[in-house]
């Protein structure tokens, strides 16, 4: 299911989410006051400026020449060589005051363009989602929704369709090294603020070979998403700083204004209609993200950050504790192919490590409101995560998902801590559970919904969900659990 959270993300660094969660933290004084606070033990000799920066480009240092932009056209929008002379040079000017921040060396070239909302969705259309066919969409929604996270008939591709097309505000492509600014209204404050961003994450690649050297590309994190969502949320809450960082040094009072009126007037229906896990896991790259990069800020500046890609967190557990990175790596936890394990065909839809962040979003973000336990309880109850894996398979005879959730927890009690919480959870989505005597096992046999059963032992947790209860125990079985399955 990890996969399905950067399924759009991989190839490209979006601003979803970022600009946004960056222009209020900047009008209400979140990271803007944090940056603002810190920036002056960092940057001695700088001083904030308020008025509109000159469009003439800094001359050349011998350590940091300006980019070189590249004129390869774009097949929507204005390429470079048709971008307007005055936003070239503004964005040339922002290109230096964000190398200059990030003390980075300036990439020789970039390529850059604008797009209209229209040209974004085509680019959306042809571009992002070339690969993403509709058995890709069946298949997601069906993992999702044996996780309670969707209902099964959800429209997840229109969704993903307009939200990726209305809440982007820029983003810079990995795979093509390019970056697009969306500019239906002019290159003012929201446009500038976003491109400091973008450009940030241009930096990042061409500094700490992002794509290649951290293997944040598609093909590895289709094998380690967990690992894939941290290296997000590092280099979201890093651009994201760095955008605040340019906000207070160089942008103009001008600048907020019209970034203030941006946000009073945008329409966020799509990103307020999305299911309550989907609003949460987009702007956990930049909320929690964000709270990540501080933490190491505070340390020793954009120094620190910059060590981090050389050491990067590997799991969402190091982004939601950033005092347990670098230090407490996750547990491997195996699980053996169970495609055979019934007797009848069983197509594995997806496989890999949950985490922390979507384990507590299953407990508390559920599709439907009524099953969410609040979030002091699964809070709490996810914290001791220490390793896991789990498998998804379908049933095409059953029309049925099969699920497996295998998790290792830091201690018995943290385990105990999970079963509480997760009976509360299975409470509220299937009524009380069936308990076998002198042990902790929970069993589910909800009519047509299919079977589900929940043991703890010692410091492990099991979950499997299959059609029948019968299927249940063939997969006990073949997991080598000794212990039989309750009565129902």
């Amino acid at each position: 299911m990890n996969n399905n959270r950067i399924v759009l993300s991989f190839v490209i660094i979006l601003a979803v989410a970022c600009f946004c969660l960056a222009a209020v933290l900047a009008v209400s004084g979140g990271v803007f006051f944090l940056a603002g606070d810190r920036l002056n033990s960092f940057f001695p000799s700088a001083t904030p400026t308020y008025t509109p920066p000159t469009v003439t480009p800094t001359p050349a240092t011998p350590t940091q020449a300006p980019s070189s932009m590249g004129s390869t056209a774009t097949p929507n929008g204005q390429g470079e060589k048709d971008l307007p002379p005055g936003i070239a040079r503004q964005m040339d000017r922002i290109q230096e005051q964000v190398a200059s921040i990030r003390s980075l060396e300036l990439p020789p070239t970039v390529n850059r363009a604008l797009l209209s909302v229209d040209q974004l969705r085509q680019q959306v259309e042809s571009d992002f989602f070339k690969d993403y066919n509709q058995q890709d969409v069946e298949d997601d929604v069906r993992v999702l929704a044996a996780f309670g996270l969707l209902e099964p008939d959800y429209d997840l591709y229109s969704l993903y369709l307009d939200l990726y097309t209305e809440q982007i505000a820029g983003y810079y492509d990995l795979e093509t090294d390019e970056m697009f600014v969306v500019i239906d209204t002019g290159f003012s404050g929201p446009q500038r603020s976003t491109y400091s961003h973008e450009f940030t994450h241009a930096l990042q690649d061409y500094n700490h070979n992002v794509r290649d050297g951290m293997n944040y590309n598609e093909d590895y994190c289709e094998t380690d998403s967990e690992y894939c969502a941290a290296i997000q949320a590092l280099i979201e809450g890093d651009a994201s700083l760095t955008e605040q960082s340019w906000l207070y040094l160089y942008g103009t009072d001008l600048d907020r204004k019209e970034i203030d009126e941006y946000y009073q007037n945008n329409d966020l229906s799509v990103f307020d209609t999305a299911p309550a896990f989907l609003q949460e896991d987009f702007i956990f790259p930049y909320l929690q993200g964000v709270d990540f990069v501080l933490a190491l800020f505070e340390e020793g500046g954009f120094a620190r950050i910059d060590e981090a890609y050389g050491d990067p967190p590997v799991s969402t557990e190091q982004i939601l504790h950033p005092e347990r990175y670098p230090d407490d790596r996750p547990v491997p936890v195996d699980l053996p192919d169970l495609s055979n394990a019934l007797g009848r065909e069983l197509r594995e839809l997806d496989r890999g490590v949950m985490g922390e962040w979507y384990t507590y979003l299953i407990l508390a973000r559920g599709a439907r409101q009524a099953s969410q336990i609040p979030d002091d309880q699964a809070a709490p109850a996810t914290e001791g995560w220490g390793g896991d894996s789990y498998a998804v398979y379908w049933d095409e005879a059953a029309g049925q998902p099969v699920v497996v959730l295998s998790t290792i927890w830091d201690s018995e009690g943290e385990a105990q801590e999970f079963y509480t919480a997760f009976r509360a959870y299975g409470t509220a989505n299937w009524g009380a559970p069936v308990q076998t005597r002198g042990t902790d096992e929970l069993n589910w046999d909800s009519a047509g919904d299919g079977a589900s059963v929940f043991i703890r032992t010692g410091a492990q947790t099991l979950w499997v969900v299959a059609p029948t209860s019968a299927d249940v125990q063939l997969l006990l079985q073949s997991l080598s659990v000794s212990e039989s399955v309750g009565a129902r």
